[in-house]
């Protein structure tokens, strides 16, 4: 028999396939039985997987209703987008002093790949490498607290983005920062890349201003 933990391992991977993948939208209600039945396993390892999807944020499990897909508020968006722009800044200043020529063309490939699939309406792989794209950067800093940090933020932001998609030209505006960001990196213009990271977050997000006022302004400027 196969053990419970890899039975919950691979509910929680099925799960969170479906809801990245769009077969389950935001606040849709999760098939515990269909899941039981596609994967030929008990009730007891999804649950346990619905536990851990609901520690990261994915899913809501109700008091005798079952779960379902999270669906964030208006105020939990501009929340996790207030500590995403926080972890994209520190990340990107890392990045600038610890990156390497080879790890700037892995960023602009990704960054190319992203706009391909954009550019197709590919959706999944659209936000995927998104999330890709900007992991990478942290994962150039070398601090693993701030990766693991980074990578919990991200699978909620897949998320989120998949509840704010529209249409191809609204994704393709969405990633035109990326190119000038690895350049802004690599040439280590520190203000320039905190203004892109800024205005790439601020009207998805609806960051508060005077945050990015603060983002904004230079090491030991005066205040305003």
């Amino acid at each position: 028999m196969i053990p419970i933990s890899s039975q919950s391992a691979a509910a929680y991977e099925r799960i969170k396939d479906m809801i990245f993948h769009m077969e389950l939208l935001p606040g849709a209600r999760i098939p515990e039985l269909q899941i039981s039945s596609k994967l030929s396993i008990s009730r007891t390892p999804i649950h346990d997987a619905l536990r851990r999807l609901e520690a990261e944020g994915l899913v809501i499990i109700g008091h005798n209703r079952g779960a379902s897909v999270t669906c964030f508020s208006d105020e939990e968006i501009r929340e996790i987008g207030t500590i995403r722009l926080a972890q994209d800044i520190l990340a990107a200043e890392l990045a600038a002093h610890y990156g390497s020529a080879a790890d700037f063309e892995v960023l602009c490939n990704l960054a190319d790949v992203c706009e391909q699939a954009a550019a197709r309406g590919d959706v999944y792989e659209r936000i995927r490498t998104d999330c890709d794209f900007h992991l990478a950067i942290s994962k150039i800093s070398g601090n693993s607290r701030l990766i693991n940090q980074q990578y919990a933020v991200y699978q909620q932001i897949h998320l989120i983005q998949i509840s704010k998609y529209t249409n191809v030209e609204h994704s393709l505006l969405q990633i035109h920062h990326h190119r000038p960001m690895v350049e802004a990196i690599r040439g280590g213009r520190l203000d320039e890349v905190r203004e892109l990271i800024c205005q790439h977050t601020k009207d998805f997000y609806r960051i508060d201003p005077y945050l990015l006022r603060c983002w904004r302004r230079e090491p030991g400027s005066a205040e305003d």
